[in-house]
């Protein structure tokens, strides 16, 4: 019977296997070789095969390190743990910063006249500091608003000599983010048209993809105008996976507010889904399906066309894009950290597209030629692409979040990604009560004060937006939240030193600084010992000796909403502050001083 031989598995390094080939030579094979000198035949081979086994062993480790998260070192790797679990991995990130684009119009009437308000096109450029910026939304100068419903825009007269009004200059501010736009063509032939296509687009510093439409026919030679870059019907559209078969777009229905636009979600088999490569490049895949079987919809019930899905290719995962069309990608490049640029720095228009309507044309080309655009508050945000630890820590701490509203919180993360051209709410509350989502917010009105009076457009908007996140078993109701005025009468005892008319108005401002109402969100309580300290570290206030608070109410001037604490007189409405010291909010409430200067009275004492 031969011998068995016992073979030692942990050997892993060169000095271990080496000494156990030894060992085994000498064991079971003492006759053949006995001389284990350095110099030797025997020691070489031996020697080869530990080197060998070495750097298998070597080799195991770092693939199977590859597949754990932690000891990961490729990105390649790491990008693919990343995608497994559902992370999308961003690249490059741009600066942000706020430009105030400028035109002078005539002047009609005591105001402005209209009819020469311009519209400025998404993809206007400023630049200044060797970047280039771009507005992503339109510019529209005839509205007092941003797309989202926020006011941003300024009417300067300019005055002759004489002082009469010859012009205006309308000053809209908005955002604008750094980098510039590019067009991809690709013509897809029979060859790409297959399941899940890939397409790569040739720079490696892509920062978002804007706008995605196929034409018919593969020798198209003109770029596509920017309408038709929005033409829902042209379009393919960016989803975070192919399985998601629904958009959320433009609806053409009435709205109450023509800066704010109705949305809703439609089905959509025309869609990519976009992910970086290891090198940085930016990689687009397709559907797998045909999209020739809806044809069959027109004349099939749902019987007949769900047996007809089990021959043909099924859009479930999206559509294949077509043979003979040619395909044109507007991206945006550039990013990284040398756009956080200081103010003022934006100085130059660079290329941009306006529309003006107004009946001279002499003086549409003076409207045009006086467009001016200047960045008051410096850019930043721009950064380069994760590393990979950053991708490392972002996996591991992403594995648990969801693409659904179950908690308060998953709500109003929610509301907040809703895209801008469908509404932003300034300020918002939510609250749960068996079941029933009570999403409550705040707006701006054209003087930036808080108005709880948002349009049904917006409330629409996010209860839509809302319902493919919700739970199953929820129901939600979106309403306006409550603006809570309040005043102050302020007794101070201060240093006769300083002049009280100074420190009356540098109180006012101290008081109006802390009320910001940037500062605060819906629900916040008020403490009101934090105020007493602002107001004591003003120059000249020893001491603050009274200090009541007042529920403003109605008159034409504020809110119709009452606090929820106890009044001390009905009659003036001062709020009876109890032992807290504190105004108590709720989660639909929030707290303004709408007129501080009138709202705040102070009496001083030397």
């Amino acid at each position: 019977m031969a011998q068995q031989r016992k073979i030692n598995y942990s050997a892993r390094n060169f000095l271990d296997v080496r000494t156990e080939l030894m060992n085994y030579i000498k064991q079971y094979y003492p006759q053949l070789l006995s001389d284990f000198n350095d110099a030797s035949i025997g020691t070489l081979l031996i020697e080869l095969n530990a080197a060998v086994a070495d750097m298998l062993s070597y080799h195991t480790d770092r693939m199977f390190n590859e597949t754990q998260i932690d000891y990961a070192q490729e990105r390649r790797s790491v990008l693919a743990m990343a995608r497994t679990l559902g992370l999308k991995i961003p690249g490059r990130r741009p600066s942000v910063t706020l430009a105030d684009f400028s035109v002078t119009v005539p002047a009609r009437g005591d105001t402005f006249d209209i009819r020469y308000a311009p519209i400025l096109r998404f993809g206007a450029q400023a630049v200044g500091g060797g970047q280039i910026f771009e507005t992503l939304e339109d510019v529209d100068f005839s509205s007092p608003y941003t797309s989202g419903g926020v006011p941003n825009r300024l009417i300067l007269p300019n005055i002759d000599n004489t002082g009469k009004i010859v012009n205006y200059t309308l000053v809209k501010r908005e955002i604008v983010v750094n980098g510039t736009t590019k067009i991809y063509k690709k013509v897809i032939t029979d060859v790409d048209s297959r399941p899940f296509l890939e397409l790569v687009l040739p720079d490696n510093n892509v920062l978002s993809i804007e706008q995605m439409v196929s034409l018919e026919g593969s020798s198209v030679a003109t770029t596509p105008t920017i309408d038709q870059f929005v033409n829902p019907e042209l379009s393919w559209y960016e989803v975070d996976s192919l399985a998601e078969d629904k958009i959320f777009i433009e609806d053409n229905r009435e709205t109450d507010n023509v800066s704010i636009k109705p949305g809703k979600w439609v089905e959509n088999t025309r869609r990519f889904v976009k992910e970086y490569t290891d090198k940085g490049f930016c990689k687009l895949t397709f559907g797998s399906g045909n999209a020739d079987q809806e044809q069959f919809q027109q004349f099939a019930n749902n019987q007949f066309t769900l047996k007809i899905s089990d021959f043909i290719d099924s859009t479930a995962l999206g559509e294949i894009p077509k043979t003979n069309t040619t395909l044109f990608v507007r991206y945006r490049v550039g990013g990284g950290a040398g756009g956080n640029i200081g103010p003022n720095t934006l100085n130059g228009v660079g290329n941009f597209e306006m529309f003006i309507d107004g009946p001279n044309s002499n003086i549409n080309q003076n409207v045009r030629r006086s467009l001016k655009v200047s960045n008051q508050v410096p850019a930043f945000g721009g950064k380069s692409q994760p590393t990979v630890e950053e991708v490392r820590h972002m996996t591991k701490y992403n594995f648990s979040a969801q693409n659904r509203a179950i908690t308060i919180k998953d709500y109003i993360a929610q509301i907040f990604k809703m895209p801008g051209q469908f509404g932003v709410p300034f300020r918002l509350g939510v609250s749960e009560n068996q079941n029933k989502i009570d999403v409550t917010i705040l707006g701006l009105d054209q003087n930036s004060k808080l108005s709880n009076s948002s349009t049904n457009t917006l409330k629409d908007n996010i209860a839509s937006w809302l319902a493919d996140y919700r739970a199953i078993n929820d129901y939600v109701i979106v309403r306006d939240g409550k603006v809570i005025n309040i005043g102050f009468d302020i007794d101070l005892f201060v240093d006769k030193g300083f002049n009280s008319g100074e420190i009356i108005n540098n109180t006012i401002n101290a008081i109006k600084n802390y009320f910001d109402i940037n500062k605060w969100d819906m629900g916040d309580d008020i403490y009101l010992s934090e105020l007493l300290e602002s107001i004591n570290n003003v120059g000249g206030v020893l001491n603050v000796t009274t200090l009541k608070v007042f529920n403003k109410v109605g008159g034409g001037k504020y809110s119709l909403n009452k606090i929820s604490q106890p009044y001390i007189d009905a009659e003036t409405r001062e709020i009876n502050l109890t032992e807290d010291f504190a105004l108590f909010g709720e989660f639909d409430t929030m707290f303004e001083i709408k007129y501080p200067q009138s709202d705040v009275r102070i009496r001083v004492k030397k």
